[in-house]
């Protein structure tokens, strides 16, 4: 069973939620005209972290009967926040809707961390050596910085 080092691709997924729960919590307690700010960092992060996982965690997941079974309900609740996030980019922050449909954001994101900090995670340290943990890290980290200019341009949109 693989434990979890700072470089591995779990705990660096871990990060990135505990970065998006923050945001959360500083979107919450916004006033005025730094709420958009706070939602195009949750947007960039969110886009950015669910397109990397796909790219980089999720098909190696695939290659362990263990895993396979979490990768469709992750992939689908990807979709719900991909959903959420461009209803709320397309609405005005003074929109009577604009922090519901953040709340209703927050809680779609906290369930899937929740599913996959546990299940996902407890199956994947099951399945995969420290070693490969952490050569999945290195994957992640590319794919991230090689989609970050397209998450970029999805904002400016």
């Amino acid at each position: 069973m693989a434990k979890a080092k700072a470089t591995d691709i779990l705990s660096l997924i871990e990060a990135e939620h505990r970065q998006v729960e923050q945001l959360f919590t500083q979107i919450e307690k916004a006033k005025g005209n730094k709420i958009p700010s706070y939602f195009q960092e949750i947007y960039k992060a969110l886009n950015l972290h669910a397109r990397t996982e796909e790219l980089a965690f999720y098909p190696a997941l695939r290659e362990y009967e263990e895993t396979q079974e979490y990768i469709e309900e992750a992939e689908e609740e990807h979709e719900d926040v991909s959903v959420l996030l461009e209803e709320i980019k397309a609405m005005k922050p003074n929109d009577p809707e604009f922090l519901e449909k953040i709340s209703e954001l927050k809680q779609a994101v906290q369930h899937h961390v929740e599913e996959e900090e546990s299940e996902i995670f407890d199956a994947v340290r099951e399945c995969m050596s420290e070693e490969q943990l952490t050569a999945l890290g290195e994957e992640f980290k590319k794919a991230k910085a090689k989609l970050e200019p397209d998450v970029e341009a999805a904002l400016a949109q």
